[in-house]
């Protein structure tokens, strides 16, 4: 477990490719997920309001980001973080998020906010609470913000034209991206609907994608007894399986709150990142044609 941990962890391409080359199949490689260790991480919490909680998952409670959650953005409101610490070679998005959502919920709040900590502030936090607070949570799962980059974008699900192969062909060979993706079955993938992407991608089905910041209510989090993502992916895919299952099942409404979020500036945004999103994309294919995802409309 540790040597390939290891390799996927790399930002040698050599040690990628070795990676992958390890594995005889997806259901191989989705193993290794579901078995990989989840992290250590402990629980640092801001006392405030309990009505709204926020829960963020952050490498660094005494960093930028994280304090200007607390001193700006979300000020008054009683804040969880789920502290990783930096260089924890587990570290699972996912799973932290799961762990500050169960400690929420003893503290019976009407919405549980589920927060990036690279965040800045556009509305006012008064904003948010006239908004959410008259909403009834019973009648929808998650709220999600006015759409923004990184924040709440419009994708779809669909396949890459061939144009996007021969680009990767030519500019990634190193990396034999084509071939990896279809030894792990990668069909669909959940991708903006804009710009450039349009030209790279057939047409599919459009949803609503969170992609740094949610607000899940108490009904649906204890229901699902706090375990709102799905722990086996690795620090991507996360979001879009969650908002798949939320927007097909029509239990998500879009709210005119504005907040902003800074790309990859915790994880970085880089080529070797996106290799390392592989295996999560390979398990979003998995579980849609294995009907793992209650997707009406999907699973027909």
């Amino acid at each position: 477990m540790d040597y390939r941990n290891n390799y996927f962890l790399s930002s040698d391409p050599k040690d990628i490719i070795h990676f992958y080359e390890g594995f005889e199949s997806r259901d191989e490689l989705i193993e290794w997920m579901k078995e990989r260790p989840k992290g250590s991480c402990e629980i640092v919490e801001v006392e405030g309001e309990n009505d709204i909680i926020v829960v963020i998952p952050t490498m660094d409670f005494e960093g930028e980001y994280a304090r200007r959650c607390r001193e700006e953005i979300f000020k008054g409101l009683h804040i969880i973080y789920v502290v990783s610490g930096k260089g924890n070679n587990y570290f699972n998005y996912a799973h932290n998020c799961n762990v500050g959502i169960k400690r929420a919920i003893e503290y019976n709040p009407k919405w549980v906010v589920i927060s990036n900590d690279d965040m800045y502030k556009i509305d006012s936090l008064q904003s948010l609470k006239n908004i959410i607070l008259t909403v009834n949570p019973e009648d929808v799962d998650a709220l999600f913000a006015a759409p923004k980059d990184y924040i709440t974008t419009i994708s779809q699900l669909s396949e890459r034209r061939i144009l996007f192969k021969l680009l990767i062909g030519i500019t990634k060979r190193k990396l034999n991206w084509n071939n990896i993706e279809r030894k792990f079955k990668i069909k669909l993938k959940g991708a903006p609907l804009k710009g450039f992407y349009a030209l790279l991608y057939k047409k599919g089905i459009n949803f609503l994608n969170f992609v740094s910041f949610v607000i899940l209510s108490y009904e649906f989090i204890r229901k699902r007894q706090g375990c709102a993502f799905d722990e086996t992916y690795i620090n991507g895919g996360e979001d879009t399986d969650l908002s798949l299952e939320l927007y097909f099942n029509n239990r998500v409404s879009l709210i005119q709150y504005k907040i902003g979020a800074l790309r990859g500036s915790t994880l970085g945004m880089n080529e070797i990142r996106r290799y390392k999103e592989i295996p999560s994309n390979a398990y979003l294919n998995y579980k849609l044609e294995r009907k793992e995802l209650q997707i009406s409309g999907l699973n027909k």
